[in-house]
């Protein structure tokens, strides 16, 4: 029935090639979807989405002789690693991204394999993801135009940002609400609540860290080689991860302050309580030590013959135990 409900993501944009590994879509100079009677003849620049799960896609890489050695070793590489580099006039790496949120969790990231120059813009992924598919819709309702692949590439990682800044916003907000219950007084099961928002932000914010660094990194190594377009648009992400790494780090601050000030409400509970106890042993000591002393099954006991006995030790229970509590209320008043 989800099945039936849920729109395919792909489904808004022509498909110039049907194939199940590979969709891809011709674009004219204006940046406007072309059909397939349209291609490749007036196609100023295509894009190529590769299903890296399948084998077939992989092969297709592996022969395509329009891409640089060093691109295709990108796309192919077994392990997931962020990187970004610049060469031949290929911008090509591998950026985070969030799992689309109808085939994973949305609050997990993936990774997107992507390459461009001037004419193509080739991307692969082992997983839908949801910035990749959020812009393929905007393009297909034509409210995305991107007139270059560093277009797309922009309107991507953008997306990418915005979706992160969502998911922080909405950490900062139950943030707020354990925060309200901590001073409050009402902070009984809050630590529950932290301990998953704290894994959240900081898995947020490591990948923040890294992209961060990536955009850094090549702005520094590469500036010379970059076209003035790419490198003001190396330069504005850059900008835009930081300020969402900033914002993620306070926030990380803000989970750490709060989950030491619950740390020290569960600390000054825990002193309350063995205080509580330890008056308790004082105060029932003496009581269990008379106790004890006349219930030995020996003889010469005082008052054993005595029909008052039992009251009488038990007065005087009562009456040192009473001492004993005044005297550790004293103290402990004393101390405060």
């Amino acid at each position: 029935m989800a099945d039936n409900l849920t729109p395919d993501p792909t489904s808004l944009i022509p498909k110039l090639h049907d194939d199940d590994f590979v969709i891809t879509h011709g674009f004219d100079p204006e940046g406007v979807l072309l059909r397939k009677a349209s291609f490749p003849s007036e196609a100023a620049w295509i894009w190529k989405s590769y299903a890296l799960a399948d084998a077939r896609a992989r092969r297709a890489i592996q022969s395509d002789a329009d891409l640089p050695e060093l691109v295709r070793e990108a796309f192919l590489s077994t392990g997931d690693q962020y990187q970004i580099s610049y060469a031949d006039g290929w911008l090509f790496g591998e950026l985070p991204d969030l799992q689309h949120e109808h085939y994973g969790d949305p609050r997990e990231l993936g990774y997107l394999r992507f390459a461009f120059n001037g004419k193509v813009f080739i991307s692969g992924r082992r997983h839908p993801l949801q910035s990749v598919d959020d812009v393929r819709q905007s393009i297909g309702r034509g409210r995305i135009k991107p007139a270059a692949p560093i277009a797309l590439f922009n309107a991507i990682f953008r997306r990418f940002l915005e979706l992160l800044k969502a998911e922080i916003a909405k950490l900062a907000e139950t943030l707020d609400s354990i925060e309200d219950h901590i001073v409050g007084e009402n902070w009984q099961g809050e630590r529950e609540r932290l301990v998953p928002v704290r894994r959240q932000i900081v898995v947020f914010h490591r990948y923040l860290t890294a992209a961060t660094s990536l955009f850094r990194h090549i702005d520094h190594a590469d500036r010379r080689a970059l076209p003035e377009d790419l490198d003001d648009l190396i330069e504005g992400l850059s900008r835009r991860a930081e300020t969402l790494h900033a914002e993620g780090d306070q926030l990380q601050q803000r989970a750490r302050l709060l989950q030491d000030e619950l740390m020290a409400k569960l600390t000054d509970q825990s002193n309350r309580f063995l205080y509580v106890l330890s008056v308790m042993t004082a105060v029932l000591l003496p009581s269990t030590v008379i106790s004890g002393l006349f219930g030995m099954n020996t003889g010469g006991l005082p008052l054993a013959s005595s029909d008052q006995g039992f009251w009488i030790v038990a007065l005087v229970a009562l009456a040192i135990s009473a001492m004993v509590f005044l005297i550790v209320r004293k103290i402990g008043g004393s101390r405060s």
